[in-house]
């Protein structure tokens, strides 16, 4: 959270002594229009300093871009000066409504330096003295809104808190009082390229000339992997034809803007074909729902991700492994499109370990986590039509999980005794002693076992059942360590089960023919998090 500071530097050191604003080392599509005088010569500046990689400051842009026009026939200008090429700042200016000039500074950033940024987004307020009225770091609504009313005032258009008016008529222009439900009042920013050490900065780009993947690095766009730098072309390539600009929402916790075009630029760092990129976009529509809940998952403690389950033609259409090593590496399709979840989650929501995602451990399946089940080898029905869709549609399914426990069994020579054992092999799952979970408990069920409990025509729900009535414990025994309140609740020989109900296990049927080897991935637990299905749609 910032406030407005009044007397540049932010410090507060001379806060009683406003500054002359630095003249601007900019480019913009007319020559003169980057000029102070230009800017103030009908009242006061407003400067908001931005960069097309920081979320923050396309949330500024796209909260404010709309109430540019107002702001001029009241007399105050508003200018984005971007830490980005002009064609950059102009497309990505466009993209996000904003209505006022579009500016743009080179390297080393001259003007930013000159205004002794550290973070962008930061607003400056020049009033028509020249001289810096105020600045706000970061998307600081109220703060930018006290910034306005002072020009408001200053320019003798001041209308109710928050908002400015022209000529003194009875109706405000805009209103800055609160932003979208949707955003937050408060976001911090990312580093200024003008915070880079010359030298560094100059070491940089002599080093991104000659690598790319290095750049990636340097721009912070992977994760901890080298990936495919997002040129336009592949970017375009990935979209298909698709309009960029269409929006996915906001991607917790940070906020940043999905954009088609964002996530085709996730797709090709992770490094899917562009034939991937239709289940890539269901699988964010899909996390993206407040019913998932991202947000709880990209910053708890817990070790959680985002397991991507695919049904459907589509599995076979992209190469989707379900088979041999369906939890493990070999394969571009599974790979490429978890770790393209991933990376919007990082990326646009800024998700990023040791920083927002506060994972004690996390788990490999935090990279990419993305699972095909093999309809044609299980004796049931498939995960997408136990949830409302035709076997025929293509569907994803994401469900927030932890990392898979391998469970084996080659011995068992009765349904009854496999199930027994694929059942407690997950009392451990979470906790031994936190009974019952809530959430969905994910069995990957080996075609192997899966042949056994088809031989003896066990449909899903009685294996569902079997497996809940099997495992259960006396309330006395769990009260040892860390449990529930249910737990604490029951009479000490009460027998309670793992799972609140036979619906929080989910099963599918994956992996090699040969081995009896299945596997469980336990719950994010204690968040409300649902499982959610969105369909493939067609390119």
């Amino acid at each position: 959270m910032t406030s407005p500071h009044y007397g540049w530097p932010a410090d507060g050191a001379a806060a009683s002594a406003p500054r002359r604003a630095p003249a601007l080392s900019v480019a913009g599509v007319e020559p003169a229009a980057g000029s102070l005088d230009n800017l103030t010569r009908r009242g006061a500046a407003l400067l908001l300093f931005v960069s097309e990689e920081c979320p923050t400051s396309a949330m500024a842009l796209r909260n404010l871009g709309p109430l540019c026009h107002g702001w001029e026939a009241a007399g105050l200008t508003a200018a984005a000066l971007f830490e980005d090429p002009l064609d950059v700042a102009i497309r990505v200016a466009r993209r996000l409504g904003w209505t006022g000039l579009v500016l743009s500074q080179p390297p080393p950033y001259a003007t930013s330096r000159a205004y002794g940024l550290d973070a962008v987004p930061t607003t400056v307020l020049v009033d028509r003295a020249g001289l810096i009225a105020g600045r706000v770091v970061g998307w600081d609504q109220p703060g930018i809104a006290a910034l306005i009313e002072q020009a408001a005032s200053a320019l003798g258009a001041a209308g109710p808190a928050g908002s400015v008016r022209p000529g003194g008529n009875v109706e405000p222009v805009i209103t800055l009082a609160a932003p979208p439900a949707a955003e937050p009042r408060y976001k911090p920013g990312c580093s200024s390229k003008s915070a880079i050490d010359p030298e560094i900065a100059a070491a940089i780009s002599s080093q991104r000339a000659d690598d790319e993947m290095e750049e990636m690095f340097e721009r912070g766009w992977t994760d901890g992997l080298p990936v495919v730098p997002p040129t336009l072309e592949r970017v375009e390539a990935m979209l298909g034809g698709a309009d960029g600009s269409v929006s996915l929402g906001f991607v917790p916790p940070s906020m940043g803007e999905a954009t088609l075009e964002r996530v085709a630029a996730c797709a090709v760092l992770a490094g899917c074909r562009p034939a991937y990129f239709p289940v890539v976009v269901a699988a964010a529509r899909a996390v993206l729902d407040p019913a998932f809940n991202l947000h709880g998952q990209a910053v708890t403690t817990q070790p959680a991700g985002q397991l991507v389950v695919v049904n459907g033609p589509v599995r076979r259409a992209i190469g989707l492994n379900s088979g041999m090593g369906a939890l493990g590496p070999g394969f571009r399709a599974n790979l490429t499109i978890g770790r393209a979840v991933r990376l919007l989650v990082t990326l646009s929501g800024g998700a990023m370990p040791g920083g927002l995602d506060r994972a004690t451990l996390g788990h490999m399946g935090k990279v990419g986590f993305c699972i095909a089940e093999d309809e044609e080898t299980s004796p049931w029905e498939p995960l997408h039509v136990e949830r409302g869709f035709e076997a025929g549609q293509s569907v994803v399914t994401v469900i927030g999980s932890d990392a898979p426990l391998n469970i084996s069994d080659h011995r068992s020579r009765t349904p009854e005794d496999l199930a027994y054992i694929l059942a407690w092999a997950a009392a451990t799952s979470w906790s031994t002693n936190w009974w019952p979970l809530a959430e969905p408990s994910v069995f990957v069920i080996c075609p192997e076992h899966a042949e056994m409990f088809r031989a003896a025509g066990w449909s899903k729900q009685r294996l569902r059942e079997f497996m809940f009535g099997a495992v259960r414990r006396p309330a006395g025994e769990l009260r040892r360590g860390e449990t529930t309140p249910l737990v604490h609740a029951a009479d000490p020989n009460a027998e309670v089960p793992k799972w609140a109900s036979p619906d929080a296990i989910v099963l599918l049927v994956a992996g090699g023919e040969a081995g009896r080897y299945s596997a469980v991935l336990g719950p994010c637990t204690g968040m409300g998090s649902q499982i959610v299905s969105r369909e493939v749609e067609s390119g």
